[in-house]
């Protein structure tokens, strides 16, 4: 699996290099994944054709032994495809605003570190660290709930707009291997990605902040995977995923805070507690607290001694 899915779209290739399967995958950028309207619903037709139930409002057809939406439908969470009168829907942002509403990601266990991508496109890892930039924003869209469920969310990177935060599956012959990364939506030779690989669900945590805000656990759509700072993380370690509830380190304060209809619909955990090595949610966690007070970060575990090298090295 290539990770450089922070990458701006490849170029045209020339006609003599293409080859059988690049055709393919330049087929379905006819019709391809786009920010508002994911088209790959994830279902399969190699075998048989797409599932009629795919039919939910809209149409459905297959490229390429993959199940699509047509031109006027888009992917809803179950898979389903619907038409416009189930729309995507961008959190915080009204029917008369065109602004997007971009949120962080802060730590309940280390509250002077958030989410973040990586800073250059070849690098699709998250890592934690402290300072609010383009790579710690992203924005929360909610595709057509569909059939039942729960919302589960595309968490678009203000940094690289067309990516979203997934935890990607890297093992090799059944051996499972998980990984949060940047994605895009679409990867490096026009292929659409499915929908159940880009959404990430919002899980209520088992433990709230010290001024009673929700924190939430980010979890894997398709998996039961949550995203977590470990005792050993540092700014340059990629984050861990953790198949159990992955205690302090595995929650997180959303800022601003998510709306209120929102939050109510989201489901609760409800697995086996942490045990082990879980730490405690830091009293000094608060919305008041992450709005107010400057970032230190994990940067000075590890930034100083390479520093401290540098300079031995220019000596």
């Amino acid at each position: 699996i290539s990770f450089k899915h922070c990458a701006p779209p490849a170029p045209k290739m020339a006609t003599k290099a293409v080859s059988v399967l690049a055709v393919f995958a330049w087929h379905v950028q006819a019709e391809p994944n786009a920010r508002m309207c994911i088209k790959n619903t994830g279902g399969s037709c190699t075998v048989s054709d797409c599932y009629k139930w795919r039919e939910a409002t809209g149409g459905v057809g297959c490229d390429v032994g993959r199940c699509f939406c047509d031109d006027t439908s888009c992917s809803g969470i179950d898979g389903g495809c619907y038409t416009e009168d189930q729309k995507y829907i961008e959190l915080g942002a009204s029917n008369t605003s065109t602004e997007t509403t971009w949120y962080t990601f802060t730590n309940a266990r280390w509250p002077d570190v958030v989410l973040r991508t990586a800073s250059l496109s070849t690098n699709a890892n998250l890592y934690a660290t402290g300072g609010i930039e383009d790579e710690s924003r992203f924005s929360l869209v909610m595709p057509p709930l569909g059939q039942g469920g729960e919302p589960s969310f595309l968490m678009y990177s203000k940094k690289w707009p067309d990516a979203v935060v997934q935890i990607a599956d890297t093992g090799e012959y059944g051996d499972a291997k998980y990984l949060p990364a940047c994605t895009n939506i679409v990867d490096s030779v026009g292929s659409s990605r499915p929908i159940p690989n880009l959404m990430m669900s919002l899980v209520v945590a088992p433990q709230a902040a010290a001024d009673g805000t929700p924190l939430v656990m980010l979890k894997a759509y398709w998996a039961q995977q949550y995203i977590y700072v470990s005792q050993g993380t540092t700014s340059l370690s990629s984050l861990p995923t953790w198949g159990e509830d992955p205690g302090a380190g595995g929650y997180w304060m959303v800022n601003p805070p998510l709306p209120a209809n929102i939050v109510k619909a989201l489901p609760k955990f409800n697995g086996m507690r942490c045990s082990t090595m879980c730490g405690e949610v830091s009293k000094d966690l608060s919305m008041t607290n992450i709005n107010a007070a400057p970032r230190a970060s994990l940067e000075g575990v590890v930034i100083a001694p390479i520093l401290a090298v540098l300079a031995w090295m220019r000596a």
